[in-house]
């Protein structure tokens, strides 16, 4: 009895401790967004940091003469560059790439927005972190390499990146929408010293405000992964791990993970559900998919609950909740 008694006293904590648990990959983070105008008319990057309860400031290639890389260092977690900028800010950022890239090898994330040959006419004046580079090419589709699923709108990209460094990861692909041409990466993660940079020819900020609401959970996605990358050089990770108990924040994750699976079929096969629109639907079916990726994750060593001490399970899991979580919820307030 002792021991039941136990249990559910460290449930009930687990429990109080969620909210605490679900912010925590992002709480206390700060972002630089880089820009002199709003991309295509748009403010996305801005919308989803505020959603996310991120704290940012925005500043023009400019007044980022003014701050040494010690001080984006001690300040920021990532640094945003917009898209669609006018000439002006590619030729006053260009010479500050270099305070930028020790920024990142501090272990810092850099996201850059490349699609340029927009709408404020402006060109990349030298290339990214690395020696990266883009490429003019525009393309209707991108092909989302992990998950095998397509993204489009109207010029979904402006380009794809060359001189891609070994080892990067492949986000998404140019494509014609049934092959895709993985000799074109329109978005690609590599690590540049201690931390990491994004680069992308995606036009996100036009295509999250004028196409469908794939694109801003997928902007979204890639923010919040970039943000729990980053690390702020006070942090000890080693003391963290070993005063955080893997076993039973991963036996709840697990628990939650499988009662919102089962609300979510529920929802779906309902007769309600037979009356929301496509988009609606779609986007709760994006949601689930990225929970069942990041749930293989988790499982990529064998069974959960042979690595309930593992910190990889805690990681992959907790996003697979959340993000069942937050397709039942695209259901539940659909329905009302």
């Amino acid at each position: 009895m002792k021991k039941v008694l136990g249990f559910i006293t460290i449930f009930l904590f687990v429990l109080s401790s969620l909210s605490f648990s679900a912010a925590q990959g992002v709480t206390g983070k700060k972002v630089l967004i880089l820009k002199n105008v709003d991309a295509w008319n748009s403010n996305a990057n801005e919308q989803i940091l505020t959603e996310l309860g991120v704290s940012y400031d925005v500043m023009t290639a400019s007044q980022l003469s003014s701050l040494a890389a010690s001080d984006l260092i001690n300040t920021y977690d990532m640094i945003l560059i917009t898209s669609d900028q006018n000439q002006v800010f590619y030729n006053d950022l260009g010479p500050q790439m270099p305070k930028l890239e020790e920024f990142v090898k501090a272990g810092k994330v850099l996201q850059i927005h490349a699609a340029n040959w927009g709408w404020h006419g402006g060109r990349w004046t030298t290339p990214l972190p690395a020696g990266v580079e883009i490429v003019n090419s525009y393309s209707n589709y991108e092909y989302m390499v992990k998950n095998g699923t397509w993204l489009y709108s109207t010029y979904s990209s402006h380009g794809y990146l060359i001189n891609v460094p070994t080892g990067a990861e492949i986000i998404t692909v140019q494509g014609d929408g049934s092959t895709p041409d993985y000799s074109k990466p329109s978005t690609i993660i590599y690590s540049f010293g201690s931390g990491r940079v994004m680069a992308s020819g995606l036009t996100f900020e036009y295509s999250v405000r004028y196409g469908g609401p794939e694109w801003k959970a997928f902007l979204k996605e890639l923010i919040v992964d970039n943000l729990e990358y980053s690390k702020k050089k006070e942090e000890k990770p080693e003391a963290v791990q070993k005063s955080f108990n893997y076993v039973i924040w991963n036996f709840f994750y697990y628990r939650q993970y499988q009662k919102a699976t089962e609300r979510f079929n529920l929802l779906y096969s309902s007769p309600e559900a037979g009356e929301l629109d496509n988009e609606t639907l779609e986007l709760a079916l994006f949601h689930k998919t990225l929970a069942e990726q990041y749930y293989a994750k988790a499982e990529e060593n064998g069974p959960i609950f042979r690595n309930l001490n593992s910190i990889k399970v805690f990681i992959n899991l907790r996003k697979a909740y959340f993000y069942v979580r937050d397709a039942v919820g695209v259901l539940e307030e659909s329905m009302g």
